[in-house]
């Protein structure tokens, strides 16, 4: 059994996917549909996972669709999701994204990474989430928190999100992808933190370079 294998299954038994948790976004409903799962992946980033809902819950009372969007006013939009960082920059780009969503795909999501990469607003970790969600093609996405977990483990070498995810996808077989993403985020979010890691804690540290670095 390589290092990545046995990571994965310990990551199994002692990390909870979303469905266990309850996890907020999906408590608050914001990825129960294709539309609000991308809309909201959209507003989320550089965002709190408390002001991404905030921001979404309000925004869901008063659209349904893609047209919905693009038929309020830029002010009433911004208002809607104030909460979220760049606000103003997000209005502007949800609105491009929804213009080509329903123009140019008659209101269909696209369901390869190419076509939704070339959404505005859309980068590799939303494209992911959308692939493996809701696409059921599993595909690992890779945010801040996992990039860091993934190098500090050696697993990966990069030094970019979007090279992480690459190699990360890389290296896992297929069994592991549909939760990998919560597994890693969980212990990049409550214990590979970026300053004062709690290395004790991690179940993997005996797997991490980062750690034995540490402890020589």
């Amino acid at each position: 059994m390589n290092k990545v294998i046995k990571i994965y299954e310990i990551l199994k038994d002692t990390q909870p996917t979303y469905e266990e948790t309850e996890h907020d976004w999906m408590r608050n409903g914001l990825s129960s549909t294709p539309f609000k799962h991308l809309v909201s992946c959209a507003l989320s980033t550089v965002t709190t996972t408390a002001r991404t809902v905030k921001a979404c819950n309000a925004l869901y009372a008063e659209v349904k669709n893609f047209d919905d969007i693009r038929k309020l006013s830029d002010e009433r939009l911004i208002e809607l999701i104030k909460p979220v960082a760049h606000y103003n920059r997000k209005a502007r780009t949800l609105k491009k994204m929804c213009d080509i969503i329903v123009d140019d795909y008659d209101n269909r999501i696209p369901d390869t990474k190419e076509e939704l990469l070339r959404l505005p607003g859309i980068g590799q970790k939303c494209a992911n989430l959308m692939l493996n969600y809701k696409y059921e093609k599993p595909v690992i996405a890779v945010d801040t928190h996992i990039h860091r977990v993934i190098n500090r483990l050696g697993i990966v070498r990069a030094s970019t999100h979007e090279k992480s995810a690459e190699q990360l996808n890389d290296i896992t077989p297929e069994e592991y992808k549909k939760h990998a993403h919560e597994w890693l985020i969980a212990v990049g979010m409550n214990i590979c933190k970026p300053r004062k890691p709690h290395c004790s804690e991690c179940p993997v540290s005996a797997y991490c370079d980062y750690y034995r670095q540490r402890a020589a």
